[in-house]
Order: structure tokens, then C-alpha cells, then sequence
């Protein structure tokens, strides 16, 4: 299959039409179908069925469409890059937890182009298991996660401590205590990143759902903002990273830290293992580790 057949399938998805999608692309009606029997015949399942409504995707569709999606990333990724290296840029792409960059600020990556304007910063805002799944097939040349990290794979640099932190609306008992203990989540709605994020999944589960202690799950999302005004609305308990809280915080909303002062987890500057990096890539790292050497990376203590 190629980058052709994919777009063209996704958009047939999208519109659920032979003709419509045709007309988007500027192709007849027979050479779209030409493609999309191409490419059933190579996947050896069907992706689409006539019926009154139009084109109905079948399972087998619905599942690959993210898959697909995440393909014509990557190939737009790579176009991006060409297109930059052959202005004679070089290019660092880095995947890191979302807002993160958000949190280390403009300044820090404002002063890295004034110092090395011959580079240009790619940033990705995902998932932990994103990042580290893209580092590992050669997507990224960096990733910025939370640890614990696979050292058999990876080399990882410390970066700075991040604390869970607990955004609660005022009107919430809870936000009178100074510290929280997991035990004081009982019949509490709990809201965040969700289970796409290994950091939020591995702590509901192993501190609240293991232990026991019942908790409403009403939402999940990585949507700072919407976990701000569901805060706001008084819907539940942001629990998240305090590198992606202090930004978004509205006026009727409080922060408290559990009662652990263990209870976080070490970001990471992560790369492969047994790879040598670009010029680009040891320039970029080295600005990075010069500035945590400098403290200027995080207003949180470890």
C-alpha cells in the first residue's frame, strides 16, 4: 500500500461517498474505485458496503482508520523535514508529554533559535507511550517523557521532578485540606489525561482501584482547558502533573499536592540507544542540560 491508496481511503471514509470523495481529490468516480479495490485486494478484507445511506465502513475500516491516520502523519512529518532540509535547515523533531514545552516557555526556546538559528525545533504535544513508540521506530529524535524508562532501549537524562497535583474547585470540601491523601478521593470524581497516558492510567489503577477505594471516572482528556472549566463547573478533581496545572487554573479552583511528596514521577530527556545523534540533536541536547544544570528549567524542587 502506498500514501495514495490511504488518503484516498480516508477520505471515502470521512465522506461516505464515491463521488463526493472523488470530486475532493479531482478524480473520476472509476479511478477512485479502482484504488479502493486495490487496496482491499492487498488487505484481503473489504473496507466499505452500499447500502441506502451511502457507504457504510465496515469494522475492519473503523479499526485501520486511526492506523491510517497516523501514517499520513508521518508522511507529512517527512515531507515537513525534506522540505526544511533542503533550505539548508537542519531539523531536531521532539515528542513530548503534552505542555511540557508550554511549561518550559517561549524564553527557553526563543533564546535556543537566537543561539542556533541554522536549527529548527520540531515539537509534537502526545502521550508518553507515543513519544517513546515514535523514538523507538525513528519518528522523533528526542522524547520528553515521565519515567521510569527502559534502559536496555533508551538513554535517559534528568530533566526535573514533576508532583501530581490536584486542581479542586473551592465549593469542594477537599480544598480545604493543605495536603491529600489517596484515601480522600472515596466517592470523589476524578478527571485527566486518562488511560492513553500510562502515568495516569498505572496510578488510578494501582493507588485507587486496587486499594479499593471507589471513584467516579466521569471524563478523560488531554484538553487543558476543558479539564479548566470542568474544574470551574465543579465536575471532579483534575488530577495531573503540576508542570501542565499551574498554567490553568481558573479563579474559583485551588492546587494541593498529596501528602506523598513522592508521589510524581522524573521527566526525562530520552533518545535511542546504540544511535549515534545528529549534529543538531548533540546541539540541542546540550543547550537542554546546560539550562537544568542552571536550574532553569523547573520552579519545582526534587
Amino acid at each position: 500500500m502506498n500514501q495514495k491508496q490511504l488518503s484516498y481511503f480516508l477520505e471515502v471514509y470521512q465522506s461516505r461517498n464515491i463521488q463526493a470523495a472523488a470530486d475532493k481529490l479531482y478524480i473520476s468516480h472509476q479511478g477512485l474505485s479502482r484504488v479502493l479495490r486495490s487496496l482491499e485486494e492487498e488487505l484481503g478484507a473489504e473496507l466499505f458496503i452500499r447500502s441506502n445511506r451511502g457507504l457504510e465502513p465496515t469494522d475492519f475500516a473503523k479499526t485501520l482508520v486511526p492506523h491510517v491516520q497516523r501514517l499520513l502523519d508521518d508522511y507529512a512529518t517527512i515531507q515537513g523535514v525534506h522540505t526544511l532540509m533542503s533550505k539548508e535547515k537542519a531539523v531536531v523533531s521532539v515528542y513530548a508529554l503534552d505542555h511540557l514545552f508550554g511549561y518550559l516557555g517561549a524564553k527557553l526556546v526563543t533564546e535556543f533559535h537566537l543561539h542556533h538559528p541554522e536549527i529548527t525545533l520540531s515539537i509534537l504535544d502526545t502521550t508518553d507511550e507515543y513519544a517513546l513508540e515514535s523514538l523507538s521506530s525513528g519518528r522523533c529524535d528526542f522524547a520528553i517523557v515521565n519515567g521510569p524508562i527502559d534502559n536496555t532501549r533508551f538513554n535517559a537524562s534528568k530533566l526535573f521532578y514533576s508532583r501530581y497535583c490536584l486542581r479542586i474547585n473551592k465549593s469542594n470540601p477537599l480544598a480545604d485540606k493543605k495536603q491529600l491523601h489517596f484515601e480522600d478521593f472515596r466517592g470523589q470524581s476524578i478527571i485527566g489525561k486518562g488511560r492513553a497516558y500510562h502515568c495516569f492510567r498505572t496510578n488510578i489503577d494501582r493507588h485507587l482501584f486496587e486499594a479499593g477505594i471507589k471513584v467516579d471516572v466521569p471524563i478523560e482528556t488531554p484538553d487543558e482547558e476543558l479539564l479548566m472549566e470542568l474544574v470551574e463547573r465543579n465536575v471532579g478533581i483534575a488530577a495531573t502533573y503540576d508542570f501542565s496545572a499551574v498554567g490553568h487554573c481558573g479563579p474559583n479552583t485551588v492546587l494541593r499536592y498529596l501528602d506523598d511528596t513522592e508521589a510524581g514521577h522524573q521527566i526525562y530527556l530520552v533518545e535511542r540507544n546504540n544511535t549515534l545523534p545528529t549534529k543538531a540533536g548533540r546541539v540541542f541536547k546540550s543547550f537542554l542540560l546546560a539550562k537544568k544544570e542552571m536550574g532553569q528549567l523547573s520552579g519545582f524542587s526534587t
